[in-house]
């Protein structure tokens, strides 16, 4: 298997990764990568990440007996604030998580101009990644975070939920209303969605767009930065209101606004639900909640009604940084070129649920991964929107948004007026 880089969404990524900048010089320092490694490497990370790292840290563990590493695991928006908080007192772990581009408060761009992130192209070993992840993890040429996956967003369903519903696997947007309907004369959701977790509300809008704008015009994010074009002008209106169409037909939990990410997960896990768009990075989540014998696949999510138009959003995902400050910084250094080992990438990918960043004959492709693969391998994916967005406000936005707009808070209209006025914030 081979992975290529991200190319479509390259050149607008670069523009706005440029845009930003560092208000101070790269941060570096003086490793002695020959000294034995000892004392207490500190990690932290987002708790998806724990069932893959944790094999890794112990073999890591095993491998250098004088030294203990410890690690602490959050969900997303408590890891983000802990992070900040963490880092401007002083007490931040030596390694940790960092979001690739832009899109929220633990992101490289928020994080690198403070100076809290150690430049990672002085750190000897570590080896180049592709083009394409390059503009979402570098600012200004110096490479701030080590993605170790190309994660995608697309809708993981119960095999056995829906071929016992006799419903079909969507691959045009009647089939999807179709693929609905199937579910509910079955007496089960076709989506579960669980929007009291505020990092699923983007997701299925991030399906959509990836379809109707950034197949359609790769540039879109650029001409949004140049004030060529808007989020209330474009298609994203269109995907918003699809987003709400599905809603009306019942495609969705009853209450999604009152339903957790993991209720959610379980629902499909036992066959409540035939399927839930999510992160490939939660589908061993949901493996893990199913009978034995449960299979699952995965599909992008249509948004046309001709199927080889459909596109499927797919990112550097699983990074991590090295804290500028950090008291063992030797040991984060090599616990990081470790995990950038081909055998460690391939494990994690497995483990997570995504593709490894950096090609590998070590991974062994899923099954359930095989038509992200394809259309990974086909050009036909585009980057996370939030990770070429400028700031953190335009996805807050977003996200906030969905939950108002569903409800009955606010109209899409409000909401994309409200993304177009972040995104000029600085």
């Amino acid at each position: 298997m081979t992975l290529k880089n991200l190319g479509v969404g390259v050149v607008a990524a670069s523009l706005l990764v440029g845009a930003v900048g560092c208000a101070t010089e790269p941060t570096t320092t003086e490793i002695d990568e020959d000294a034995p490694l000892s004392g207490t490497l500190a990690i932290g990370a987002y708790a998806t990440a724990k069932p893959a790292l944790d094999p890794l840290i112990a073999e890591f563990e095993e491998a250098n007996p004088g030294l203990t590493v410890t690690a602490t695991y959050a969900d997303n928006q408590p890891y983000q604030a802990a992070i900040r908080t963490q880092l401007s007192s002083g007490t931040a772990p030596d390694l940790f998580t960092v979001w690739p581009g832009n899109g929220n408060p633990g992101a490289m761009e928020v994080l690198a101009p403070t100076g809290y992130l150690l430049d990672l192209s002085t750190i000897d070993g570590l080896p180049a990644l592709p083009d394409g992840l390059q503009s979402v993890t570098e600012v200004d040429g110096a490479q701030y975070v080590f993605p170790l996956t190309v994660a995608g967003i697309g809708g993981v369903y119960n095999e056995q939920a829906v071929d016992e519903a006799g419903a079909t696997i969507p691959t045009t947007w009647e089939e999807v209303l179709e693929f609905c309907e199937a579910a509910k004369n079955d007496g089960r959701v076709a989506f579960s969605l669980g929007l009291q977790s505020l990092f699923v509300t983007q997701l299925i809008n991030y399906s959509l767009v990836s379809t109707l704008v950034y197949a359609e015009d790769p540039d879109f994010e650029a001409q949004v930065a140049d004030g060529e074009t808007s989020f209330s002008d474009s298609a994203w209106s269109e995907a918003f209101e699809m987003y709400m169409e599905m809603d009306d037909a019942g495609c969705f939990t009853a209450n999604p606004l009152g339903t957790t990410n993991d209720i959610a997960q379980g629902d499909v896990a036992i066959g409540r639900a035939l399927a839930t768009v999510t992160l490939t990075t939660t589908i061993s989540q949901i493996e893990a909640q199913s009978p034995d014998g449960t299979t699952f696949g995965m599909f992008a999510l249509p948004a046309s009604d001709d199927p080889d138009a459909t596109w499927m959003p797919a990112a550097a995902f699983d990074g991590f940084g090295i804290n500028a400050n950090a008291k063992n910084p030797a040991a984060a250094a090599a616990f990081l070129r470790f995990l950038a080992e081909p055998e460690s990438m391939a494990s994690y990918a497995t483990v997570a649920g995504s593709l490894p960043s950096i090609s590998t004959e070590a991974f062994e492709l899923s099954p359930t991964l095989t038509s992200f693969d394809a259309l990974w391998s086909d050009g036909r994916t585009y980057p996370f929107p939030d990770q070429l967005w400028p700031n953190p406000l335009v996805a807050s936005a977003h996200k906030e948004g969905v939950q108002k707009v569903f409800g009955g808070q606010a109209t899409i209209e409000d909401i994309l007026a409200a993304m177009d006025a972040a995104y000029v914030t600085q």
